[in-house]
């Protein structure tokens, strides 16, 4: 049986945008820091936004609390651009090749519990078994603690598990447990994955 893991933002939907802009006003607005978009998006396809404002914030007298004002304006923010979230190029044609494949298809994500709420107006969620997100309680990428909840739970094989995202900790999450991992990214990169695809339809080629 195969299996396929999918990472949400900018793999299944096109919200970067969102993403960023959202980062840029909390950073404006609670500590006075102005960067481009440009700038933001490209950190934040190295790491993740996370680990980015953690960073950025590290000088700040509690740095932890620095990190939590700056999580409760990005949501407001963030929150206010989901109408606006459409889904990547021919996502739907892959998802839906897959489940006529019967192969069982997964979210990981980072985002919060929005990620339900998203699935449901993008009508997507129905071609997913589960959809699993860091505030479930779980640790986040590239530690591999929700793909072993979903291996555990689902008695996934890791030769047959297929992990699909558009970042370099999505590739090392997916490798962390031997399962082959497909980059959805235009650009040459410096780290190495299994595939590597800038049009989602190649997906059909490869698994």
């Amino acid at each position: 049986m195969k299996s396929i893991v999918w990472d949400f933002d900018d793999t299944i939907a096109n919200s970067y945008p969102g993403i960023v802009s959202a980062t840029q006003k909390s950073l404006r607005e609670n500590f006075g820091i102005s960067l481009s978009k440009d700038t933001i998006f490209k950190e934040a396809k190295k790491t993740s936004i996370r680990r980015f404002v953690t960073d950025l914030l590290k000088d700040e007298e509690d740095q932890k609390q620095a990190v939590k004002v700056f999580y409760a304006s990005y949501f407001r923010f963030e929150k206010e651009y989901h109408d606006k979230i459409t889904l990547i190029p021919h996502v739907k044609n892959v998802l839906k090749y897959c489940d006529e494949k019967h192969y069982v298809q997964f979210i990981i994500t980072h985002r919060d519990q929005s990620i339900y709420d998203l699935a449901k107006s993008l009508g997507i969620e129905h071609y997913f078994k589960e959809i699993v997100s860091v505030s479930d309680g779980f640790k986040r990428k590239p530690n591999p603690e929700m793909l072993n909840y979903l291996i555990d739970k689902y008695d996934l094989k890791s030769d047959g598990l297929w992990v699909i995202g558009d970042r370099q900790i999505d590739i090392e999450f997916g490798k962390g447990v031997g399962a082959h991992t497909i980059l959805l990214n235009s650009e040459k990169v410096d780290f190495a994955c299994d595939h590597q695809v800038s049009d989602l339809l190649d997906v059909e080629k490869i698994i």
